[in-house]
Formats: structure tokens, sequence, C-alpha cells
């Protein structure tokens, strides 16, 4: 503070000494004086605690005194307590003397005269003690007032000597004031230039960094040290407008405007950067709207947060229906039972998807069953089988499972409010419980396979208060469809694995029937056969030329027959797996050779070229003889049959890759292209018109192919209608014979 503007302290108020001594009492109310003044002063010096301690501590070294000194005194007990009471009145004023007196004559009342450690005393003890008492008091008021006015007379002139010099210095200061003054407008001026310019500053500053935080295309919002609002930028102020505008939000505290925000991963990590001052990044999801958030939190200098987010509910949802797809996909494809399927499905979807999920099917009479029902308690879904059990959906119920069953048309319920629950509870206690549950949202949708709905998924949000949308409809409509395909699929297969079992049973019981019947009928052949012979021979007597022409045709329809029992009999060995194969290295040479031997006579009897390639002795097939050679036979044999007179038939052998192959060609008929496979299956003959002469039943091929597969062979068929076929047995080499 300048000179100047002290003189005008000192001329505008009185000092801060004369004010305090305006409170104290003086002889002459109407006139208070400098010395007055300083006499307060001295004695305001001290503190009132000051002042009164002061006492205290004079008294206690007198009764020190006292008692160190007790045996001299005899009566004159007061002695070391009068200094203490006057010294008191000089230093301390007249409340602290007459403390001085009270506590001189405690001490000696209680310590000094008998009896001692009590307040009882005689007459002469309590004159002694008053006189003392009274006299200290009037001796400490003399003495106070005495003090004081000396102080005034001495103080009085000085203050009238001050009064002057302060006169002096007021109107230099005065004189000082009035250039400061001036000075000081001039500076004031100054300053007024100067925060204009920084008020221009800071308003092109703020425009500056609004325009920054405006420019990010994100939501931006600055919070402070309370929580509250601080800025909101264009981005955050439309996701941010359903609780009210930019204006109307800014101040507000975020958990008061958000409360559904308490308690979930927004709240904790917020927090968390807010109190461990450190960047935050982190993914959340927000049940209300069903949104997923990416949040980057800031702690700021001044201790508040900034907080920016991006929607990533596409991202989210395109990596949550991959997700469930997926795995769909493989429970899908694991060999479960249908329902069991159903089951891993409600309990994949909970509690991501859903907090419920049920799965209903139609039974055998058409009514809706529960098949599987999910949450993350389990007691809480034995209580929903429970439920389900006393409340039954109504089958014509114009809403939930039974409405979707019957239209196959899925339902979207973004919320479930209580007017539904009414509409929909069968009794009290029914929406009663349905209440308790909170329910928020709900989709259900048809399981549907080959145009037919047999099921219905339901998924319900509770806990989560997930609000369910046309996105969350699609992926469970699609986790639908894929398990309606799958189930229904499975059914399928265990359908066909049902009539695979009774074709199979049936099957077995037909090549059980062929075997005891060809054994059956093998035993009279047999025995026509050695009487046809014995009479051939003349053993019952002798034969005629007719008769034994008859005979020769007997003989012959008996081989005919028996052949085909022997054929079926084969043929239903192979199918019950009772052949027996002993693989050995076999020369193909010598094989060819033993069949021309039988089928010479059949080819001279129709005029046929026969032609046969003989391989090298060196190549060897890995097969059982009887059965190689019953192949070629039937193949033989068969073109023969199919063959007309005069015709041709070739055989011969290369050998490939490890694989020696015997082909049979013929210049019959031929097999149309769409005959080609059926004629390896039992009792299928290509054309049945040609082989009527011959007889047969179509097992021929059949068991050849059978036979030749489990030899690790095959058999297999090209043909043209009109110029023949060409058979070929494929076996694999062998590199030596045994």
């Amino acid at each position: 503070m300048t000179a100047t503007s002290r003189g005008q302290q000192s001329a505008a108020a009185p000092p801060d000494d004369v004010a305090r001594g305006a409170a104290m009492p003086v002889p002459n109310d109407d006139y208070v004086t400098s010395a007055h003044a300083v006499v307060l002063r001295e004695r305001r010096s001290w503190s009132v605690v000051v002042r009164y301690l002061f006492p205290c501590a004079v008294t206690g070294a007198a009764f020190l005194l006292s008692m160190l000194f007790e045996s001299y005194l005899s009566r004159a007990v007061f002695v070391f307590f009068w200094p203490a009471v006057l010294a008191t009145a000089i230093f301390a004023g007249l409340g602290p003397a007459i403390l001085a007196s009270v506590l001189s004559v405690a001490l000696v009342d209680y310590w000094l005269i008998p009896p001692r450690g009590s307040l009882n005393v005689s007459a002469s003890d309590i004159a002694t003690t008053t006189i003392f008492f009274l006299a200290s008091a009037v001796v400490s008021t003399l003495t106070d007032r005495r003090r004081v006015a000396e102080l005034r007379a001495e103080d009085a002139a000085r203050a009238n000597a001050d009064l002057a010099k302060r006169l002096e210095e007021q109107s230099v200061e005065i004189e000082t004031q009035l250039e400061e003054s001036q000075a000081m407008a001039e500076e004031l001026e100054q300053s007024s230039v100067e925060l204009e310019e920084r008020s221009e500053e800071a308003e092109a500053a703020t425009l500056f960094v609004n325009g920054i935080l405006e420019s990010i295309r994100d939501p931006f919002v600055v919070q402070d040290t309370e929580w509250r609002f601080r800025y909101i930028n264009d981005a955050a102020a439309e996701p941010l407008s359903s609780h009210g505008d930019r204006a109307q939000l800014l101040g507000r505290v975020l958990w008061e405007v958000y409360p559904e925000l308490i308690g979930t991963a927004f709240e904790r990590e917020m927090r968390r950067a807010a109190r461990d001052r450190v960047p935050v990044h982190f993914e959340a999801f927000y049940a209300e709207r069903g949104d997923w958030a990416e949040l980057s939190c800031y702690p700021l200098h001044d201790g508040g947060l900034a907080t920016q987010w991006r929607n990533i509910t596409a991202k989210k949802k395109a990596e949550e229906a991959r997700h469930y797809l997926d795995r769909a996909t493989e429970l899908f494809t694991s060999p479960l039972d249908p329902e069991e399927r159903l089951a891993d499905l409600a309990r994949l979807i909970v509690p991501r998807l859903a907090d419920w999920c049920g799965v209903d099917v139609v039974d055998d009479h058409g009514t809706l069953k529960q098949v599987a029902v999910a949450h993350v308690d389990p007691e809480k879904v034995h209580w929903a089988r429970e439920l389900n059990r006393r409340y039954p959906p109504r089958p014509d119920a114009t809403t939930g499972p039974p409405n979707v069953l019957r239209t196959g048309q899925p339902e979207l319920y973004p919320e479930i409010t209580d007017e539904m629950l009414v509409a929909s509870a069968i009794d009290d206690e029914h929406l009663r419980i349905t209440r308790e549950l909170g329910l928020r949202s709900a989709m259900v949708v048809p399981l549907v396979a080959r145009d037919r709905t047999f099921g219905v998924l339901t998924l319900v949000s509770a806990e989560s208060r997930r609000r369910y949308g046309t996105d969350d409809l699609a992926l469970a409509s699609e986790l639908a469809r894929r398990a309606a395909l799958a189930i229904d699929g499975a059914r399928r297969h265990q359908e066909a694995i049902k009539a695979r079992q009774e074709a199979e049973a049936a099957n077995q019981a037909k090549s059980q029937f062929l075997a005891a019947m060809s054994h059956e009928l093998r035993t009279p052949l047999n025995a026509i056969g050695g009487y046809t012979q014995l009479l051939t021979m003349g053993v019952r007597g002798p034969v005629s030329e007719e008769q034994r022409v008859d005979l020769g045709r007997i003989e012959q329809s008996q081989r005919h027959l028996l052949g085909l029992i022997n054929d079926m009999l084969d043929f239903a060995r192979i199918e019950a797996g009772r052949v027996d194969y002993h693989l050995a290295p076999i020369r193909v040479a010598g094989l060819l050779s033993e069949l021309e031997d039988f089928v010479r006579p059949q080819l001279r009897a129709r005029t046929l070229e026969f032609h046969c390639d003989q391989p090298e002795d060196g190549v060897l097939v890995l097969a059982d003889r009887d059965r190689a050679r019953q192949i070629l036979l039937n193949l033989l044999s068969n073109a023969v049959k199919f063959t007309p007179v005069n015709g041709r038939i070739d055989v011969h052998c290369d050998e490939r890759d490890g694989r020696v192959l015997i082909h049979v060609r013929d210049t019959g008929v031929g097999i149309p292209a769409d005959r080609i496979e059926s004629v390896f299956e039992p009792f299928v003959q290509a054309h049945r018109s040609l082989t009527e002469p011959t007889g047969g039943v179509g097992l021929g091929l059949a068991i050849s192919r059978d036979l030749a597969r489990n030899m690790n062979g095959d058999l297999r068929v090209v043909s043209r209608v009109g110029e023949g076929s060409t058979f070929t047995v494929d076996l694999p080499a062998a590199t030596h014979d045994r």
C-alpha cells in the first residue's frame, strides 16, 4: 500500500487501537482520548487467556513460597499473596486481580489454615480471609485506576503530537494519492485494452478448441470431478437426446441421467480411468438400447474425464451371429439324439443371447411338448419346467408358441409390457409368477423343415434387460432354420437306420429261407440224378434208344435245376457272409485253359467262334481259385446265352498298375445304357425273352461281382446295344506262385 493510501486509511477511520479503546469504560463516556486508547492498547496487548493465566501463575508461585516458608509465617499466611495480587492488578487489570484474590483465599483456607485439606475454618480465620479479600480488592481497584490515569495523561501529549504529525502526513499522502489515482486511471485504461485483447484471444482459442472437438466424428463428452457434463459435441448430442438436449444435459450428473449404467462395465471402467488417472479402452453392451459401444476414457489434468465412443453394434452382432452359427454347425454335426441336440442349442444360447431359452416340438399327438429349457440357474430351470407343467400353453392362443406353430411366422416383442402379461395370464397366480420373472423382451421363431413346422424356439431377455431387434430376430431365425434342418436330418437318418435294420432283417430271413429251400430241393434232385444214371446204365433192365433220349432230357433238366439251386445257395451264403476265401497266387493262363474245356460243348452247340488270348505264364492274380473259376465260368456262360448263332466270344488279359484285368467280350445283343448297373442286381435280367429257352433267375452276375469284391477286386461292364458287351474282372496281381 502506498503512502497516500495509508494516509487515506488514517483519515477515513481512527486507528484500531482507538477503536478498541472506545469500548473500554472511562471516567467520562463523552471523552475518549488517545491516552485512553494507549491504556487499552497496553491492557489489550495481552490476550484474555494470557491475562487470566497470569494471576493463576503468580498466585501459584505465592502458594509455593508460602508452603516453603510455612514455619516462618506464623499468622502472616498472606504475606506472599499480597505481592501476587498487586502484580496482577498492575500488569493484568482489575478482573485478573480479583481472580488472584479469590485463588489466594481458597489456597490459604484449604492448605495453610487448620484444619488442612478442608474449607471449614474458624470464625477468626474467616475474618482474616475476608479482610484479605476486601483489602486486596480495594488495593487492586485503586492500583488499576491509578495506572490507567497515569497512562492516559502520558499518552495524551503523545497523541496530540501524533495527531499533528498525522495531519501533515495526510496532506502529503493526499497529493501522492492524486498522482497515483491518475497513474492508476492510465493503468486501468491500459488494462482494459489488454483485457479486451485477451478476451478476443480466449474467444478465438475457445472457438478453435470447439472446432477441433466438433470435428471429431465420434461422440465425445467431458465430465468434471463430480461427473457433471461439461462438454457435449454434436455427434454425442444426438444419441443423448433421449434424455434432453445439450443445454439441459450440461451440468447434470452422468449417473443421475443414466442410472441404469450403475453397476455395469460402463461405470466400473470409467471410474477406474478417473481414479487411477490412466487411459482406459473397453467395450460394453448397453442393454437399454441393445447397442454395443467401444469407449476410450482419458483423465484430464483438472480431475475430470474425457470420453469418446463408437457404436460397434453391427460389428458385434456380426461376430455374435458368426459365433452362434459356427457353434450351432458344430453342434448339429455331432451324432446325438435330436432332443439332446435341441437341449444343447438352448444351453448354447444362454446367457449371452438370451436369459431364458425354451424349445417346444410337436409330439405324436400333435401337441406342443417342451423338450428343452435353459437358464444359468439350474434351480430356475427346474422351476420353469414345473411352471410349464402347471400352465401349458393354450393351443388356441393368438400369440406365442401356439400361434407361431400354426402360422409358421416368427414373432418379435421388443418390449414386454404389463398389459401383455395380463392378456396371456391364465389366472392370478400365473400373472404374479410371470411378473416376478421381470421379462423384458422376447422372440419366438418356428422350426421348419420340408415346409412343415414341427417346433418352436423361444428366446427371452430378463435379468440382462436386453432389448431385441430385427437383427436379433434374423439371427434367431437362422439358428432355428439350421436346427430344424439338422433335427429333420437326424430324424430321417434314424428312420433310414430303422428301415435298413428292417431290410437287413428281412434280407436275413430271405437268405435263411433260400438256404433252407435249396437244401431241401437238392436232396430229391440228387436222388433224381442218381436214379436216372442207374436207369441209363441198365441196372433195372434193358433201355431202348427212345427211353435213353428221355432219360438224357431228365438228367439235363436235373442238372439245370440243380445249378439254379446252387446259385441261390451261393447267393444266400454271400449275403450272410458265410463264404470262405483262400487267397493265393494263381496263374491266369492255366485258369483260362480250364474254362475253355467247360464251355466247349456249349460253343459247338451254338456254332460260336471262341478266341482266347493266353497271357504269359508269369501273369498271376491273388485270388481264391474256385471263386475265380466260378466268376469266369458265369461270364462265359452268359456270353454263350446272349450271343446269337455264329457269333464270336473273345477272352484276353492285360496287367497294369498292380492289377490284372481279364476281359470277356461277346457280339451279342448288348445292354441298354439305363440298365448297365441293374444287371448286377439280384434276380434281374436285361433280356428276359432271350433267356427263356435256357432258363436262369438272374443271380449269376450278382454273385460274380460280390465274389470279385470280396477278393479285393471288382466286376465292370461296357456295352452297346446291337454290338455286344465286354465284362472285365479286375483282381489284384500277385508277385509269385505258391
